[in-house]
């Protein structure tokens, strides 16, 4: 078996290390990535409801969205997308034929990646600092879904509005990780991209609760109910 480079390694630590200190269930094996053409990785944040307005104006639904991909394959907006780079995480149990219908482009993927439980993709790359950033950061970001998930705390379960918390939740989480709360305002202010501004708006929101909640148990405990609620 191939070994993990020493950044996938370093992250898993730091990932454990979260676990403890919010009394979450941790396993080695719930944390893999594999490469992804930017293509690859737009077209599935497009069918698999990405809430970012680039792609709701082609259907807020997949089916909407599946019946208007041509369209969007052919926009200037899907051009643009192309020069991104970074990644997500898919799961088995969100894959469904029924997004995918006839169209070849997407079953190919979902052939690709239907058997793994949850993997996170990341953009294929040859520039040396996008490379750098994918595997320091994005894959990070990305598992640490995985962990909150693999927890049963999960936002999106009551539905896709409640994209704000979990993403929230992770970046108060990474945060956390890098004793950098006290800037979260600092990186709300700087970050250009209205989706992601939101990210910030919701980690100071989580800030703000789990504040006076000390001990592992019960953080743990208050993020499960919120969950819940």
């Amino acid at each position: 078996m191939k070994r993990m480079p020493l950044a996938a390694d370093s992250i898993k630590s730091q990932l454990k290390k979260l676990a403890k200190e919010f009394a979450l269930k941790y396993k080695g094996e719930w944390f893999v990535y594999a490469w992804v053409s930017k293509r690859e990785n737009v077209l599935l944040e497009y069918i698999m409801g990405c809430p970012d307005p680039v792609y709701s104006k082609y259907g807020l639904t997949e089916k909407q969205r599946a019946k208007n991909i041509s369209k969007f394959l052919a926009s200037a907006e899907f051009r643009k997308c192309l020069k991104r780079y970074g990644g997500q995480v898919v799961y088995k149990k969100e894959w469904n034929k029924r997004r995918f219908g006839d169209n070849s482009k997407l079953l190919k993927l979902y052939n690709k990646f239907k058997k793994k439980d949850a993997i996170a993709l990341l953009t294929m790359t040859n520039k040396k600092k996008e490379k750098g950033y994918l595997m320091k950061y994005i894959l990070r970001h990305e598992w640490i879904h995985i962990l909150l998930k693999k927890n049963n705390i999960y936002f999106q379960k009551k539905g896709r509005k409640y994209w704000p918390y979990d993403e929230g939740l992770n970046e108060y989480m990474a945060s956390f990780l890098d004793n950098d709360l006290a800037n979260l305002e600092k990186h709300m202010k700087n970050e250009k991209y209205p989706m992601e501004k939101k990210y910030w708006e919701y980690a100071i929101k989580f800030r703000d609760l789990l504040k006076n909640k000390k001990g592992s148990l019960e953080r743990k405990n208050f993020l499960s109910y919120l969950s819940r609620l």
